[in-house]
């Protein structure tokens, strides 16, 4: 995320009555991206798989003079999957990958965010990701753009990166002919605008 400078050093500029203002934004589904990419094996070709999901939805709330204050809750659809390859994605929905007839969800809520690079406004943000019903803490390399525009035409920018291992969420499935790697790439380009603002 591109943030605005700030660091665990710096006090948060207060807003009036000493209270911090925290504004609830939407993630906007057509604005917004979640891409992975993976290596796999077919007989002895290297191959890279790369896909998308397309249902992303979400919150993020915000207090502007303080990310690292910041809290979001996402979820994906593993239905919406898509490789450019309707027979591939008809299996990665099936029991072998993500089984969304029972688990027609992954989840992501953050449980922290952390400055990682005043200079260049990169952050980490930590939290818990559930596929397949499997929960693990990950943590994303964030850029996060401060909002442009005003009123309800503002709108929030943040490019999320992550490497995760697909057996850890119980994603086991390889075969003889074909081998799946078991590390992924996952890249998030988020895009959200406010949906109410209150004080907290």
């Amino acid at each position: 995320m591109h943030l605005a400078p700030t660091d665990s050093h710096t006090a948060t500029p207060a807003a009036p009555n000493g209270l911090a203002t925290r504004t609830d934004w939407q993630i906007d589904p057509g604005a917004s991206r979640v891409e992975f990419s993976i290596r796999k094996r077919l007989f002895v070709v290297p191959l890279t798989v790369t896909g998308r999901f397309s249902d992303v939805q979400g919150t993020i709330t915000l207090d502007e003079q303080d990310p690292t204050s910041a809290l979001a809750s996402v979820t994906i659809a593993p239905s919406s999957i898509d490789t450019a390859n309707a027979k591939r994605d008809a299996h990665l929905r099936t029991a072998d990958f993500f089984h969304v007839d029972r688990h027609p969800a992954m989840t992501f809520h953050s449980r922290r965010v952390e400055l990682t690079d005043r200079g260049f406004n990169r952050f980490q943000v930590v939290g818990d990701l559930t596929i397949r019903g499997v929960t693990r803490e990950v943590a994303l390399d964030t850029i996060y753009v401060a909002a442009q525009g005003s009123g309800p035409k503002r709108r929030m920018k943040l490019t999320l990166t992550t490497t995760l291992n697909r057996r850890d969420f119980g994603l086991h499935w390889n075969t003889l002919l074909i081998a799946v790697a078991d590390t992924l790439t996952v890249n998030l380009a988020i895009e959200a605008t406010p949906k109410e603002t209150a004080q907290s």
